[in-house]
């Protein structure tokens, strides 16, 4: 222990009076974690130490405090909890949820690409730590394999939210660039390129996620980070199967619709990313369990047969048969018919074991799902708990259940789970709703329909309609109109401006310019009147301009001369 704390100088301290920093977990370019210990609840953390360059920055430090005490706010079943923040000897640290389990990129360093029912499920619950995080007002901007944890019992855990935001805010030089870009291999385009960065540069980064966890395999690959940039920007992910065949249709078009390099062609949000997800879960090949599939778990290991062979006290004594001989030509031997009657209970009693084991494992250790639709979560807890099971609740819109209710489980009702095995409880939020914006009038088509596509509404079409006030070209309004609340998909048409409407001008050549005015006028024109003489004489329209019959505006100027 002393060696490693010459060489750790936070191993053994204790921050701020009350975190002891027990283990060494990890260390990466910006941070260190360790295993520690919360004196005050006594309850294991994680705590993440802040090094590099940007920890003598003052303005880092301070926008790192201020993100860090917004993100523990947040908090999801499938998000590492933030529980506090602070600084020890100049370090920024985080204190966090302790994880029992594995990062994506150690599992599969393991075990290979996942399938792709295994891949669905994780990048689903992914999604929705995301969809939580988004609606918080927080965007991950740095998804990747090593962010992503499976516990020990088979949940999904996102973590690191906030301090790649942090990080990505602050200004770098060079020297230092090429490590708060982040990894590089899943960086939208809008990232590489330093643009505007929302929710959809999440869902890019997952559907690179899950693109590797089906193949192994980054889609961009690269001699250097800026090679690797210029594919994010200018070439298009290809389908995961042109790497491993037996990856089915749903989820290429999955990796492909969450990848396009235009945002507003991208998949628009977490949520619809995991709504899509879900479904394609329901058109692959089903898989054993996460928690049987990657042995999360420790598993109990049976001793092996002793050895049959006799050993005396002085010199190992061995019994050979003939070369072309065997146990079995040799009945006779008092060799083998003793050695079989004294070990075959031993092998008996190992057999009973295993079998045993595997009863109990699927069998005996198993519990039928109770079926809890249409009921609340706190009614579907007082029947799910009692029988060992845990739960996660994932909240998603629905068209047909109420608010507040229960939808479905997964696994579903009637089907085996292990005890101590979670159950996903999926709640209505009620029917998925977006209001129609009521700020649209004046602007640029395509001002709109980013704003409504934004909010996963269609732009059906256009109709130009004659507006008094709204300039040619602009958007004068929507059908449904502004404030409607529809569903999601719902198409959208855009008014937009032709002008003013068009009347035909009356002809009052001849009149009197007192009755010519009022003609004019009751018309929906506005007149001027000039003398073509000197003096007028006659006090009559001589001609007028625009000419009779025309189609002018309403409100434009005809001019009248009088003689």
């Amino acid at each position: 222990m002393s060696d490693s704390l010459n060489l750790d100088p936070f191993l053994g301290k204790v921050l701020e009076s009350r975190y002891r920093v027990d283990e060494l977990i990890a260390r990466g370019g910006m941070a260190t974690v360790y295993r520690g210990t919360d004196l005050r609840l006594g309850r294991t953390v994680a705590l993440k130490v802040l090094g590099g360059v940007l920890v003598n920055d003052p303005d880092f430090v301070e926008r790192f405090t201020q993100e860090a005490r917004a993100t523990a706010a947040l908090t999801h079943p499938n998000v590492v909890a933030v529980h506090d923040q602070g600084i020890s000897s100049g370090f920024p640290f985080l204190v966090m949820e302790f994880v029992q389990g594995r990062t994506i990129r150690e599992i599969m360093a393991q075990s290979g690409p996942f399938t792709s029912a295994h891949a669905l499920e994780i990048i689903s619950s992914v999604l929705a730590g995301l969809t939580s995080a988004h609606e918080a007002g927080f965007v991950h901007r740095d998804i990747k394999p090593e962010n992503v944890l499976i516990t020990d019992n088979g949940h999904i855990k996102v973590t690191d939210f906030g301090l790649a935001r942090v990080i990505s805010d602050t200004p770098v030089s060079d020297s230092t660039g090429a490590i708060l870009l982040g990894t590089m291999a899943y960086l939208s385009p809008e990232q590489v390129q330093q643009l505007a960065v929302d929710q959809r540069s999440d869902v890019y980064s997952c559907g690179i996620l899950l693109y590797e966890m089906v193949t192994g395999l980054v889609p961009f690959t690269g001699t250097s980070p800026l090679d690797v940039a210029y594919q994010h920007v200018n070439s298009n992910v290809a389908p995961p199967s042109t790497v491993q065949p037996d990856v089915p249709p749903a989820v290429d078009h999955l990796v492909l619709a969450a990848t396009r390099k235009t945002v507003s062609e991208r998949i628009q949000s977490a949520n619809e990313f995991r709504d899509a997800a879900i479904r394609a879960l329901s058109a692959v090949p089903r898989a054993e369990a996460l928690t049987t599939a990657l042995s999360l778990k420790t598993t109990l290991a049976i001793p092996a047969p002793v050895s049959t062979t006799h050993q005396a006290s002085g010199p190992t004594q061995v019994h050979q048969n003939g070369p072309n001989t065997s146990p079995i030509q040799n009945k006779g031997s008092d060799f083998q018919k003793p050695a079989r009657r004294k070990f075959a209970p031993m092998l008996l009693l190992v057999a009973l074991l295993i079998a045993g084991g595997a009863w109990y494992q699927f069998v005996g250790n198993s519990v039928a799902v109770p079926s809890v639709s249409a009921l609340t979560v706190d009614q579907a807890a007082a029947i799910v708990t009692p029988l060992g099971l845990d739960f996660e609740v994932i909240k998603e819109y629905s068209e047909d259940v109420p608010i507040g209710t229960i939808i479905r489980t997964e696994p579903s009702s009637g089907q085996k789970a292990r005890k101590g095995s979670s159950v996903n409880i999926f709640v209505s939020m009620g029917k998925e709703r977006y209001l129609i914006p009521s700020d649209l009038a004046g602007k640029d088509p395509s001002e709109a329909i980013s704003a409504l596509e934004a909010l996963t509404l269609v732009v059906s079409g256009t109709n130009e309609i004659f507006d008094e006030t709204i300039p040619i070209g602009k958007v004068v309004g929507t059908e449904p109109i502004a404030g409607t609340s529809v569903a999601q998909r719902t198409p959208v048409t855009l008014l937009v401006s032709k002008g003013p409407t068009l009347i035909e001008v009356p002809n009052v050549v001849g009149m009197d310019v007192a009755t010519a005015t009022a003609t004019l006028q009751t018309a929906g024109f506005q007149v001027t009147a000039v003398n073509k003489l000197p003096v007028a004489i006659l006090n009559k329209v001589y001609s007028q301009n625009p000419a009779a019959g025309t189609m002018s505006p309403k409100d434009s100027v005809i001019t009248l001369e009088i003689v």
